[in-house]
């Protein structure tokens, strides 16, 4: 059996605050006193005067209020890829692939154009509005996001698990050829009361008789989860 072994990559991204300090080697001692007053002030004034004449125009108003919880499950269980040994010992082209995958939103918005585009957005997300006012959100109950994406028991094949769980997500995607039409306009206003947990595991996976482990770039299990409050991802790519 043979099967095109799918690409998957996670990536861990951490941020710290380093402080390298070396030590005086050219003085036997140093004595260094450092009293300051600083005052800085900076301002800032940015002036734009955009001249255009698109050729068309994407103009929508996006409004969303989810309430309750938000729930996904993805479970794989014993996968058995039963491969016929050789004497040289089978390859990485004879693995199978096993995905699972669990996406939990409250809620989600996207808007593709190919000229200007002007939009203006709202999402709310909670689990309970105690109030007849959905925008005192003082009356609001926090929700649940849950996903949740399990492998376990697999033999001789790739696994690639993901859980992401989001509150609120928008995004923008504006491809034009035209010089005209390469600008856009939003106004977005995101709130997210919620607890948002995601869970991948990866468990039991087993590779037997297959060479060439060692010389595979792609990782042969890969399991990432994610959780996001609120999400925007915005795109203007003006190809001319």
């Amino acid at each position: 059996m043979k099967t095109l072994n799918k690409t998957a990559l996670s990536v861990a991204i951490a941020f710290a605050g380093i402080t390298a300090v070396s030590s005086a080697q050219a003085f036997d001692s140093v004595t260094w006193v450092w009293d300051a007053t600083v005052n800085s002030t900076v301002d800032t004034s940015a002036l734009s005067d955009v001249n255009v004449t698109p050729a068309g125009l994407t103009q929508t108003e996006n409004d969303q209020i989810a309430y309750g919880a938000m729930t996904s499950t993805s479970l794989v269980t014993v996968v058995d890829n039963l491969i016929i040994p050789v004497l040289s010992g089978n390859s990485i082209d004879d693995l199978a692939s096993v995905e699972s995958a669990a996406t939990s939103v409250g809620n989600n918005g996207s808007i593709t154009s190919d000229v200007s585009m002007q939009t203006d957005n709202s999402q709310l997300y909670a689990g309970v509005g105690l109030s007849v006012d959905p925008l005192i959100t003082t009356a609001l109950v926090p929700g649940a996001i849950l996903a949740s994406s399990s492998v376990l028991g697999v033999t001789n094949a790739t696994v690639d698990s993901s859980a992401t769980g989001v509150g609120n997500n928008l995004s923008l995607d504006l491809t034009t050829i035209s010089d005209q039409d390469a600008f856009a306009i939003a106004n977005n206003e995101q709130l997210a009361v919620a607890l948002v947990t995601s869970t991948s595991t990866v468990d039991a996976v087993l590779f037997d008789g297959i060479s060439g482990m060692g010389n595979n770039t792609n990782p042969a299990v890969s399991s990432t989860a994610t959780s996001v409050g609120n999400n925007l991802s915005v795109n203007v790519d003006g190809n001319f």
